[in-house]
C-alpha cells in the first residue's frame, strides 16, 4: 500500500470513528424516546382492555333490561286482556319504517259503570 491510500485509508477510519462516537452519544436519548413509547402503548393498551371489558358488561346490562322490559310488557298485556282493553302499538316500538302499526285504533276505556236508575 501506498502512502497517500494509507493516508486515505486512515483519515476514513479516523472518520467512521468519529461518526461512530456521534451515534453512542445519541443512543441514550433514542433508548429512552423507546421505552417511553414503550410505556404509553402498555398504557393504551391496559386502557382498550378496560374499555372492552366495560363495553361487555354494558352489552350484558343491556340484555337484562330488554329481557324485563319484555317481561313488563308480557305482563300489562295480560293485564290489559283481564281488563278486556286492546292495548295499540307503541309508536316507539321498532318494526318497518312508514308501515302502520297493525292495530291503529285507539286504546278501548273501560266502560264506566251505569248510574242507577231510581
Amino acid at each position: 500500500m501506498d502512502p497517500t491510500s494509507a493516508a486515505e485509508a486512515r483519515a476514513r477510519i479516523t472518520k467512521w470513528i468519529e461518526e461512530t462516537r456521534q451515534i453512542f452519544v445519541l443512543l441514550p436519548d433514542l433508548m429512552s424516546g423507546d421505552h417511553q413509547a414503550g410505556e404509553r402503548a402498555s398504557a393504551a393498551q391496559k386502557e382498550a382492555e378496560k374499555l372492552h371489558k366495560e363495553v361487555e358488561d354494558l352489552k350484558r346490562e343491556n340484555h337484562l333490561l330488554r329481557l324485563e322490559k319484555d317481561e313488563i310488557a308480557q305482563a300489562m298485556s295480560q293485564i290489559a286482556a283481564k281488563l278486556g282493553i286492546t292495548p295499540r302499538r307503541s309508536p316507539f316500538e321498532r318494526g318497518n319504517a312508514g308501515e302502520p302499526a297493525k292495530d291503529s285504533r285507539p286504546m278501548e276505556q273501560p266502560k264506566a259503570p251505569d248510574p242507577a236508575k231510581s
